[in-house]
C-alpha cells in the first residue's frame, strides 16, 4: 500500500512537471503581449511592470485593419474546410464501410498508403497545377486541394465498421436508398466521431502555414498564420517587435481554446478514435 502511494505520488509529480512544461509558454506568451518592447527584453518571462493593453491596441490599427482580416480569413477558410472535409471524407468512410464492390480492399489500401507521402514532396506539382489551372493567390486553393482527408476517413470507416448491418437491412426493407440510410441511419450513430474530427480538421487548417504562405501572394486573402511571424508596425525592418507577435499569438491561440474547452469531452475521445473499433 505503502509503495503505491509513493508510486502514485512520483506520478503526480511528474505529470505537474509536464503540465509546467505545456503551460509555461503560454504564461510567457500572455505575459510578454502585456509588456513594452524594454521591458520584454529585460524580462521576457516575469510579470509586467503593469498591464497595459497597447500591444492589442496596436494590432487593432495594424495595417487598417489587416489582422483581424487576417483572423476572419482563417475562421472562414478552416470552417469551410472542416465541413466540407468532414462529408467527403464521411461519404468515403460509407462507401468503404459497407459497401462491396471489385477491388474494394486494393483500392482502400492504395488511399492509405498516400498517407505515407509528405506534402512537402508533392507541392512542387501543386503549385505548377494550380498555376496553370488559375487559382492561385485565392481562397479555393486555400480550402479545395486537401478536402480529401485520408486520416479523417479512415477514422470515421472505423466507426462505421461498428454500425450493425441488421440496421442497414431493416432500412432496405423498408424501402430506403443508399442516401436515406446514410443520412437517417449512419450519421446519427457516428455523430460523436464526426463531432470529434471536425474540430481537429478546424484546428490542422487554422494551424497550416506551408500551404497558404506558398500559394497566396495577395496579403489580403492570406490566413492569420501567414502574417503572424512577420508582424511590424516599425519603421525598423530588420527588427521584429516581439510584444506586438505576443499580442497577436494571444488573439489567435484564445479562439482555439474557447473551441477546445466547449468542445473538450469530443477532443479527448478524438485521441483513443479507431483505437478499438475494428
Amino acid at each position: 500500500m505503502r509503495k503505491r502511494r509513493i508510486m502514485s505520488g512520483i506520478a503526480t509529480l511528474l505529470l505537474l512537471a509536464l503540465m509546467f512544461l505545456f503551460v509555461y509558454p503560454l504564461i510567457v506568451m500572455a505575459f510578454g503581449s502585456m509588456k513594452n518592447a524594454a521591458e520584454l527584453s529585460a524580462d521576457p518571462a516575469g510579470l509586467p511592470p503593469r498591464f497595459t493593453l497597447e500591444n492589442f491596441k496596436r494590432l487593432l490599427n495594424y495595417a487598417d485593419g489587416l489582422f483581424f482580416r487576417t483572423m476572419f480569413n482563417s475562421v472562414c477558410i478552416s470552417l469551410i474546410y472542416a465541413v466540407l472535409s468532414i462529408m467527403i471524407a464521411a461519404m468515403a468512410a460509407y462507401a468503404f464501410s459497407k459497401f462491396q464492390f471489385k477491388g474494394k480492399n486494393l483500392l482502400f489500401t492504395v488511399i492509405i498508403g498516400t498517407i505515407m507521402i509528405p506534402t512537402e514532396l508533392k507541392m512542387p506539382a501543386l503549385y505548377i497545377m494550380f498555376s496553370k489551372m488559375g487559382i492561385l493567390d485565392t481562397y479555393v486553393v486555400q480550402i479545395l486541394p486537401t478536402l480529401a482527408s485520408v486520416f479523417t476517413m479512415f477514422l470515421l470507416r472505423q466507426h462505421m465498421n461498428s454500425v450493425p448491418d441488421s440496421l442497414i437491412e431493416s432500412g432496405e426493407i423498408d424501402g430506403a436508398g443508399p442516401i436515406r440510410i446514410f443520412v437517417s441511419i449512419v450519421l446519427p450513430l457516428v455523430k460523436p466521431a464526426i463531432g470529434a474530427m471536425l474540430i481537429l480538421q478546424f484546428l490542422a487548417k487554422w494551424n497550416d502555414f506551408l500551404w497558404p504562405s506558398m500559394m497566396v501572394t495577395t496579403t489580403k486573402k492570406m490566413p492569420v498564420m501567414v502574417i503572424l511571424p512577420s508582424l511590424n508596425d516599425t519603421l525598423d525592418v530588420y527588427t521584429l517587435p516581439l510584444e506586438l507577435i505576443m499580442a497577436g499569438c494571444v488573439c489567435v491561440v484564445v479562439p482555439l481554446l474557447i473551441v477546445f474547452l466547449c468542445n473538450q469531452d469530443k477532443f479527448m475521445s478524438s485521441v483513443s478514435m479507431g483505437a478499438v473499433k475494428g
